[in-house]
């Protein structure tokens, strides 16, 4: 191989925001996970780059990454990871004229020494860099420490491509299953079932557990019973929770009042609640309403910085400066549910209650 010459070197220096061109977050890309991550801060270092210069790089661009950047002990397996990156190719389709680009993206893949530590050298040659790092009015961000924390290269490239319509703010896109399949690089063998299972519920639960972005699709389009657009749907946690919340609004707002306070005498066992506290808050019509609010917000982790969720309630509910009453307060029959668990104990379950699970016990069957 000829040798490359004068490449632009980069100083290794791990940023938290990754920026690429979306022609490369939609490009077929054969990478494995570990080959991935190696290539997720190759886009850190000229994606950079070209943020603080305010152009692309011109020339052949040299970037070293440190061996500690990927694994503490198994550098046998950068060894490996290195060697073969060197031989994958991306690909790039579409336009008028079904246009094509296929490219080996890193020829020369090398280790070296740098200031006492043990690097890969990566020299990417000057026509490929902007592929990479063409950012352009529209282009793809997203956490270096969340991509580099999955172990699945199907959830890896779709969390690129999640993030390159999330931060636009679009929740919901479409992907022809047989572009996406492309995308992904899935086998040919794969049917349709077989990439639902094995790469988009893959991806769907690393999302969820690890970037806290909750991906949904359904089909949008089909050609007899086959399936050929999908439409994709993203909430983020607390999207989801305050979805959840409306919910219980809408749902606490249509109750019977006897079926209101069955449901808070059934959740306030998750608060340490003094006996006179729940018998006022059951007696009075909008502490009632407040206090299933607040345990809907607190449950659904819309509060997620609050240490401690009965004095956070009392608060809200304006009652923390209140002492208990000489007599005990009296609550009607049809406020006072005989399987209520006594309001003196002040015990907790040791488990919150989500309120969608007791609204099914309480609300009459739909006709």
């Amino acid at each position: 191989m000829a040798k490359v010459s004068s490449p632009q070197l980069t100083l290794f220096s791990r940023h938290p925001t990754n920026y690429q061109s979306n022609l490369f977050t939609e490009s077929r890309q054969e990478f494995t996970e570990l080959e991935k991550k190696i290539v997720t801060l190759v886009v850190n270092q000229l994606g950079h780059m070209t943020l603080k210069s305010g152009e692309i790089p011109k020339s052949n661009v040299l970037v070293r990454i440190p061996f500690m950047e990927l694994t503490k002990v198994r550098y046998d397996q950068i060894a490996d990871a290195a060697e073969s990156l060197s031989k994958k190719r991306m690909s790039f389709r579409g336009g008028k004229n079904d246009e094509f680009t296929f490219l080996t993206p890193f020829p020369l893949v090398q280790s070296a020494t740098a200031d006492g530590l043990r690097v890969i050298e990566i020299t990417m040659l000057a026509n490929v860099v902007p592929f990479f790092a063409e950012l352009g009015q529209r282009y793809t961000k997203y956490d270096i420490d969340i991509m580099m924390s999955l172990s699945s290269v199907y959830a890896q490239r779709m969390f690129e491509i999640v993030s390159m319509f999330h931060n636009r703010g679009q929740h919901q896109f479409r992907y022809l299953v047989d572009e996406l399949r492309t995308i992904l690089n899935c086998p040919e063998t794969y049917r349709y079932n077989d990439f639902c299972k094995n790469a988009l519920e893959v991806a769907q639960r690393e999302l969820e557990n690890k970037a806290s972005l909750y991906l949904q699709w359904t089909p949008s389009q089909k050609k007899g019973k086959k399936v050929v657009e999908l439409e994709f749907s993203i909430l983020t946690t607390q999207q989801l929770a305050q979805q959840q919340i409306e919910q219980d609004r809408q749902t606490i707002s249509q109750m019977p009042i006897n079926e209101a306070v069955t449901t808070a005498w059934s959740v306030m066992s998750d608060y340490k609640l003094k006996a006179w506290q729940k018998d006022l808050i059951v007696s009075e019509h909008h502490l009632l309403e407040t206090f299933l609010r607040v345990h809907s917000e607190l449950i659904n982790g819309l509060r997620p910085a609050v240490k401690n969720p009965t004095a956070y309630l009392v608060r809200s509910l304006g009652i923390d400066q209140l002492k208990a009453p000489p007599k005990k307060v009296t609550v009607s029959v049809q406020a006072s549910p005989q399987n209520r668990t006594s309001p003196a104990s002040g015990a907790r379950t040791g488990e919150p209650t989500l309120l969608s699970n007791l609204f099914g016990d309480v609300l009459p069957p739909k006709s």
